[in-house]
């Protein structure tokens, strides 16, 4: 009989989060004020970190004891958060966290502060979880929501929090979506800001890495101007890494500087692959959908279309290194286009294999911006226009707008056929020697392209965005690819 009582209690349970959850969806060189880095934040003594368990569960309301020792006795989401912040060691712990709304603060303001190691944060696991089960678990079923939204109001406004201030350790999230972060320009310092995930640490060891994650209708109101704080609403990085791996940007809003993401200081490293940017946008200007003020980007079968704003989808002056890519720049954006590119003649950008174009039929592809910039096209990109800049012989042009659309598994489709005679179709080798030749002097990782390909391994150049396995000697541009024949 109690066994019962139990199971229908927890069938309400999961009924009434299901509910909750689904409740819940001119032209002049850029010069930004540095933002200040601050690895050594507030914590000048060393602190002593006790013993963790191998294994925490949490649930949304919690269980019995909820000491996290199993799903009977799971932590509910104000031990979560002081299970994150506090002196726990969780380098060697994997926290299992169920179906959920997982509000950050219960004011609104910063979001929770991360000093150290977590070996990992696994979502999507069903309320009906028992013990220390982990068999029933999909993160499309059982969505695993970390959440900004104080008031409950299921937007991202006044009265909400931001979601992650990472100041140290090495972080893995999988399986998780992040909603509802907000930063107000009055919150906002230069040495903590960002309404998603900020990422301010030693540069060698502070990292998050994201798989199988979503970010999604967060908003930053900081403005430029004030050290550095404006947009990144989903990731912004002053000092440290981010790794994505499968992660979705969608509906991001800031005033400026990065839709989405956004790079401020030569300390900041971001790796994406398999990653989509769509429906995010910026009030003012630059990087509707990436903005690099200065850093370093490592980039392989990402989309970035549909986003909304002026000062072309990926921009800035840092580094870059695009392969088998996809930036789709928006039609209100005539100046800038897809991608606009400041790379001082010391930094390294190069890229190889991208469709770049913009819905704008005016709009460059690329444009290098400023004196005394400097980028490389090692060749096989599609592209409409170029402005101050020579493209590679084997680059093909093409002024008319590709036919394409954003199909359901996230990735912009088009028909090759279209384009007519190709100058060039890129090999997976060439397109792995392009991405090992990256090594932008700058950056706090030696020989960052080596890394890169490291981290994803040398077959991630081979599929397309979708999982689908190209012809090794003969690949489509972008991030889709039909599978082309000899």
């Amino acid at each position: 009989m109690k066994n019962k009582l139990l199971t229908i209690s927890k069938i309400g349970l999961l009924a009434f989060t299901i509910l909750v959850s689904q409740a819940c969806q001119e032209d002049y060189e850029m010069v930004d004020p540095p933002m200040i880095t601050d690895y050594d934040d507030d914590l000048d003594e060393e602190v002593v970190l006790q013993k963790g368990l191998e294994s925490y569960f949490v649930t949304q309301f919690g269980e019995g004891d909820m000491d996290g020792t199993s799903w009977d006795q799971a932590m509910d989401v104000a031990g979560f958060r002081k299970l994150l912040s506090g002196s726990i060691d969780l380098s060697k712990s994997t926290i299992y966290m169920s179906q959920g709304k997982y509000v950050m603060s219960e004011t609104g303001g910063l979001g929770v502060i991360i000093r150290k190691d977590i070996k990992a944060i696994k979502g999507g696991y069903s309320l009906l979880s028992e013990g220390m089960d982990l068999t029933k678990r999909s993160i499309d079923t059982y969505k695993t929501v970390i959440s900004g939204d104080v008031n409950g109001n299921n937007q991202a406004d006044s009265g909400d929090c931001g979601l992650l201030l990472v100041k140290g350790g090495i972080i893995e999230i999988e399986g998780v979506t992040f909603q509802y972060g907000y930063l107000s320009n009055n919150d906002a310092k230069s040495n903590e800001c960002g309404s998603g995930i900020y990422i301010n640490g030693n540069a060698n060891s502070t990292s998050v890495e994201l798989t199988d994650c979503i970010i999604r209708d967060c908003k930053t109101e900081a403005v430029n101007g004030q050290g550095g704080i404006a947009g990144g609403t989903a990731i912004l990085i002053a000092s440290g890494s981010s790794k994505l791996n499968n992660v979705k940007f969608l509906d991001n809003a800031a005033d400026s500087r990065g839709g989405a993401i956004r790079c401020n200081s030569d300390k900041a490293v971001v790796f994406m692959n398999n990653c989509l940017i769509t429906g995010n946008s910026v009030r003012e200007l630059f990087g509707v959908g990436i903005q690099v003020s200065s850093g370093h980007i490592c980039m392989n079968n990402t989309t970035i279309v549909g986003n909304s704003g002026k000062g072309a989808a990926l921009n800035g002056g840092g580094s870059f290194m695009l392969a088998n890519s996809t930036i789709v720049g928006h039609d209100i954006d005539q100046e800038y286009g897809a991608f606009r590119c400041e790379t001082s003649i010391d930094g390294d950008t190069k890229f190889i294999n991208n469709l770049l174009i913009s819905e704008n039929s005016t709009a460059p592809s690329f444009i290098l911006n400023g004196a005394n910039k400097e980028a490389y096209s090692m060749g096989y990109n599609l592209y409409q226009r170029v402005n101050n800049f020579t493209m590679n012989i084997l680059d093909t042009a093409y002024p008319t707008l590709v036919n394409g659309n954003l199909a359901e598994e996230g990735v912009y489709k088009w028909d090759i056929n279209q384009i007519g005679q190709v100058t060039g179709y890129a090999t997976k080798q060439a397109v792995v020697n392009a991405v090992k030749s990256f090594n932008p002097a700058a950056s706090p990782v030696v020989n960052l392209g080596e890394v890169f390909v490291e981290w994803i391994g040398e077959d991630a150049f081979g599929l397309d965005q979708r999982g689908v396995t190209r012809n090794p000697d003969k690949m489509q541009m972008g991030a889709y690819d039909a599978v082309l024949s000899n």
